[in-house]
């Protein structure tokens, strides 16, 4: 079973992609964490684009390839409005989540917490 949001993101552009991972950094709630684009081999070329996220106390870093379609149709946060199938998966150092996981998961990856 493919998970549902995991195909390519059409229309995605550069701009909404960094506005978007602007505003996962504000979420994410940790002091001194900042990104920069990754590598261009780093990128999915299916319409998400990757970031270093890191944070400069811990000297923790992850790769997120954020979907570059504008934030309302990227930020699936669970309310009840919100078609779970309608939005597209962000990438973790390879794996998928949806916005709302993918927060926790690199919020544990740059506190040092991730299994």
């Amino acid at each position: 079973m493919i998970n549902p949001g995991s195909g390519p993101v059409d229309n995605a552009t550069p701009e909404n992609a960094d506005a978007n991972i602007t505003q996962f950094i504000l979420e994410l709630g940790i002091a001194n964490t900042e990104h920069k684009p990754a590598i261009m081999e780093r990128h999915y070329g299916d319409g998400r684009y990757a970031y270093c996220v890191f944070n400069t106390e811990q000297h923790t870093e992850v790769i997120v390839c954020m979907p570059g379609a504008p934030l309302e149709r990227v930020r699936y946060l669970g309310h009840e409005d919100q078609n779970i199938f309608e939005f597209p998966r962000l990438y973790v150092d390879g794996d998928s989540w949806l916005w709302k996981y993918a927060v926790n998961v690199v919020r544990r990856y740059l506190l040092d917490e991730a299994e």
